[in-house]
């Protein structure tokens, strides 16, 4: 939020992101010289300001070029941005996971620090902000109200470049909650069951892991550009079942060749919850041209993220498996919830739209 606050009243867009690439390494570097506890709390708390500083101005970017773009180009803009923070994940997981096997993690932290102060000068290739022109290609209104069927309050023209506004936003921000607090889950859980059913040696495994869910999550969001409007919700609604269906097997299973497999194909679906999640967001924003919905995504974002790997550290002290059967009745309440919010959002009323 401050971060946000920070953009708007004093740095802008281009300003912003070049600090957020000079404070990122610094702070990063600074945790592995001084590895206190009091400073490692403030390195990350303004770590926090720097992610505000970047993801929600590209979310918000994104959503104004979806305004002036066409349909084609708005998917093709939505893909590309995808492709572009997943392959960074994977990428520094595939050469971490080398480096830690090779020679230890704590070398491999030290590399990619001091490789990430290259962030520094390409920061500075970011061309300042301009007002784009509106497209003057005709944009084609839908025939009857979308809205007739919805429960949904806002005064919003939906056009071909915003069809997920038929889905209510509530729709968006549960499905975010749910995906960081899924995903956290996965990613925080599987080191410690590779430590308590195998041993250290193998933490290694991790980065192949981590690595297996972001590839897996590209596809997800992938496929979510693909899909017609209505079939999103269906691909949501598997989504959150399959991760209900994996995270009650690893508990019940407790096999760790087990979870470590479906620990990376889970990545899919979280890439169908996460997909269908950012598309609402972002259309919301550009139908009311506002950064607020971007603002509301990384706030969830950050609260899923933040708050669940605190909960689990002292839930696993209590009993291994414990995170992993939260996560299966919470997905179950989630399920239920979005089915009843989506309810109006149906086949019939969507045949038409991409």
């Amino acid at each position: 939020i401050l971060g946000q606050f920070i953009t708007k009243k004093y740095l802008g867009i281009r300003k912003a992101l070049i600090l957020n690439c000079i404070l990122t390494p610094l702070l990063t570097g600074a945790q592995i010289l001084y590895p206190e506890a009091w400073f490692l709390i403030i390195c990350r708390i303004l770590l926090g300001l720097t992610m505000g500083l970047f993801w929600p101005n590209c979310l918000n970017l994104l959503s104004k070029w979806q305004k002036v773009s066409t349909h084609e180009k708005s998917k093709k803009n939505f893909a590309l941005f995808n492709f572009s923070w997943n392959s960074g994940f994977i990428i520094g997981l595939l050469i971490g996971f080398l480096w830690a096997f090779s020679w230890s993690d704590y070398f491999a932290m030290i590399v990619s620090c001091l490789l990430s102060f290259l962030l520094i000068p390409v920061s500075f290739f970011i061309q300042k902000e301009t007002k784009p022109e509106i497209s003057k290609e005709i944009i084609i209104y839908q025939s009857e109200d979308p809205l007739s069927h919805l429960d949904i309050k806002e005064d919003l023209v939906i056009n071909s470049n915003t069809p997920m506004i038929v889905y209510p936003v509530l729709f968006s921000w549960v499905s975010i909650m749910f995906l960081a607090i899924s995903k956290s889950i996965f990613i925080f859980g599987y080191p410690i069951l590779v430590k308590a059913l195998l041993s250290e040696e193998f933490s290694s495994l991790t980065y192949l892991v981590q690595c297996g869910i972001q590839f897996m999550q590209l596809l997800g969001l992938t496929l979510i550009n693909s899909m017609k409007v209505y079939r999103r919700k269906i691909a949501s609604l598997i989504g959150i079942f399959v991760v209900i269906l994996v995270a009650s097997t690893i508990f019940l299973v407790g096999d760790i060749l087990y979870i470590s497999i479906v620990t990376a194909l889970v990545g899919l679906f979280l890439g169908l919850i996460h997909g269908v999640g950012m598309k609402i967001m972002l259309e919301y924003g550009t139908a009311e041209n506002s950064s607020k919905y971007s603002t509301i995504n990384e706030i969830l974002v950050g609260i899923g993220f933040g708050l669940t790997p605190i909960i689990a550290g002292y839930v696993v002290e209590v009993y291994l498996y414990g995170i992993y059967l939260f996560l299966t009745f919470l997905g179950l309440l989630i399920l239920i919830s979005l089915i009843i919010i989506s309810r109006n959002v149906k086949r019939g009323n969507l045949n038409n739209k991409k």
